[in-house]
Formats: structure tokens, C-alpha cells, sequence
């Protein structure tokens, strides 16, 4: 290969990294980070994440949690948002002014609570609501995405509030696998296409030379 392709395969690297391996700038997302040893355990507090009541663990039914809840979503653990009642957590994310950001998470009912009552809850952006929704008791992990949230300031607050169920508001809803990921420039995007065009040029020049 001559050096002009080498050059530019370095550049297909580099913007095929910015593409594919943004990094989670949530801390914790997947609360594995404090280990618990039982089925379940209340915790003042939990890596990362700030909450105006209890913090409640619990480990995947297939991971020595209670048999009868879900498995983690993600890894061997999740939070039930209801530790002894109706609870909100959030986090302060580090990000850029003007970038914009894409959030995922994965939530679900908790299956004995009593009447069968829906759970519900909030998600806020920087203060603004992204969504208001309810899901039943049996539901599992419902999966959610917001594209393109703009940061406003050098420290977002991700919110999660539950609303419900006020009937039984120590019966929890779980959270897991919260990831927020600025999205690519448009000028990497053109990078990508770029090299990807030049790769293909060389290719073809360095072909007819050897026919020839």
C-alpha cells in the first residue's frame, strides 16, 4: 500500500472511531458499581446518582435476585426506583454547550405489586420533560430513546421521577441501562464518506497497475 493510502486509512480510522465509539457519559448507568451480596439491598447511596429518598439495589433474577422479578436488563444488576416510596434520581452529566446528545434506558413495572397497579414516571433533560408514562405491574423492560437533546450548559441533570404507584409506593419500578452519547458532527460524517471514497479510488488505480 503507498503512503497516500496509508494516510488516508489513518483518517478512516479516526473518523470511523468518532462514528462508532462515543462513550457513555452517564456514571453508572447499569448500577453495577456497588456489588450487593443478597437478592436486594437499601443503600444510602449509590455511585453517581443523587436521590431525594433510599436507593435500592436488587440483583437479576438470573443472578441470585428473587426468582419472580426481571433479570437485569444489562449485567447481573438495576435499581428499583421505590425503596420505601415514591422516589426521583438524577445525575449532573459533563457536556458540551450546542452539543446534542442521544439517551436510552431500559424500564419495567415490578410484577407483585399489589392491585396490579400501574407504575409511572418522568424523564428530564436540563430541567425540561422528556416523557410522562405508565407501564402495567407484568410489563418487563420496556425500552426508551430520545435523539438530539441539546445541552444548554457544561452540566445537564438527568432526571428520573416516579409517580406511581401512590397506592403502594414502596412497590417499585426498575431502571437499567441508562447511556447518553453526544451524537457525531455532520464534518465527521464527511470524513468518513471522504476516506471511504479515496480508499476506494486507490483500490481501483492500484488494480488497473498490476493488469496493465
Amino acid at each position: 500500500m503507498n503512503k497516500l493510502s496509508v494516510v488516508f486509512c489513518g483518517a478512516l480510522l479516526a473518523a470511523s472511531t468518532g462514528v462508532n465509539a462515543a462513550p457513555n457519559i452517564v456514571v453508572n448507568g447499569g448500577f453495577e458499581a456497588d456489588t450487593i451480596s443478597g437478592a436486594y439491598e437499601q443503600l444510602a447511596a449509590v455511585t453517581g446518582w443523587n436521590s431525594d429518598g433510599v436507593f435500592e439495589i436488587q440483583r437479576g433474577s438470573d443472578h441470585g435476585g428473587w426468582t419472580a422479578f426481571n433479570a437485569a436488563y444489562e449485567g447481573e444488576q438495576y435499581l428499583e426506583l421505590n425503596s420505601t416510596t415514591l422516589t426521583s434520581i438524577w445525575q449532573g452529566l459533563n457536556t458540551t454547550v450546542g452539543q446534542t446528545y442521544n439517551l436510552s434506558f431500559a424500564y419495567s413495572g415490578r410484577s407483585d405489586t399489589p392491585g396490579e397497579l400501574n407504575s409511572a414516571f418522568e424523564v428530564y433533560w436540563g430541567g425540561t420533560q422528556l416523557v410522562a408514562s405508565s407501564t402495567p405491574s407484568d410489563s418487563g423492560w420496556v425500552t426508551y430513546s430520545f435523539s438530539n437533546l441539546l445541552a444548554t450548559s457544561n452540566l445537564t441533570d438527568l432526571r428520573f421521577v416516579s409517580t406511581n404507584p401512590q397506592g403502594a409506593p414502596s412497590y417499585g419500578s426498575f431502571l437499567d441501562g441508562v447511556v447518553v452519547t453526544a451524537v457525531p458532527e455532520p464534518s465527521t460524517y464527511g470524513m468518513l464518506a471522504l476516506g471511504l471514497g479515496v480508499i476506494g479510488f486507490l483500490g481501483r488505480r492500484e488494480r488497473k497497475s498490476m493488469l496493465s
